[in-house]
């Protein structure tokens, strides 16, 4: 029987867990630190973050040729944007995560003025490169993380961004808007 590969959501998840376990700790306020602090850098310029991503990622998912793979990248971005996340809300219990970027931006659509937060969305839906989106994506979790809205799961934008890296970024992008549109149906329509 073929043992079935780790995905990217459950290397993430794992990663999580263990930067969670640690977060009161000195070492776990230095990763978070050190993956802010790697934000706009290759992987292979963090040295201080490659123990935190590569000890937990199965060997599928590791460059063979100092390039780093779709998931390496997918992974290392999330995590990035998880300690944007988390900067200023350790200790804090975070039960209720939302599924992506575009539900937790609509939760504070109407707060934050909603035809500026519709022309960053848009603009973010837009990107022309990874690159950018990551760019956009760390403008808009901050905007988020400031206004109090519920933290995304980062396990299933690192999914997401994987996806998007591999050619759907269409589809990623169609699910981000469908969640960030959805008009919440009132109660008594329940």
């Amino acid at each position: 029987m073929k043992v079935q590969e780790e995905n990217v959501y459950q290397v993430t998840k794992k990663i999580l867990s263990k930067l969670k376990a640690q977060e009161e700790l000195a070492s776990g306020k230095a990763a978070l630190a050190a993956l802010r602090h790697s934000i706009g850098k290759p992987l292979g310029k963090s040295p201080a973050v490659c123990s935190i991503l590569l000890e937990n990622m199965p060997e599928t998912f590791l460059s063979k040729n100092g390039i780093e793979t779709r998931a390496e990248r997918a992974i290392y971005a999330a995590l990035q944007l998880y300690a944007i996340q988390k900067q200023g809300r350790r200790g804090k219990e975070e039960n209720d995560t939302v599924k992506n970027i575009g539900e937790a931006l609509r939760k504070i659509r109407e707060d934050a003025g909603q035809e500026a937060m519709d022309r960053r969305f848009v603009l973010m839906l837009s990107a022309t490169s990874f690159d950018d989106l990551l760019y956009r994506l760390r403008q808009l979790m901050k905007l988020a993380k400031g206004k109090n809205a519920l933290p995304i799961d980062i396990a299933v934008l690192a999914n997401d961004l994987f996806f998007y890296l591999m050619g759907a970024e269409e589809r990623v992008c169609l699910r981000w808007a469908e969640a960030y549109y959805q008009i919440e149906k009132k109660k008594e329509d329940k």
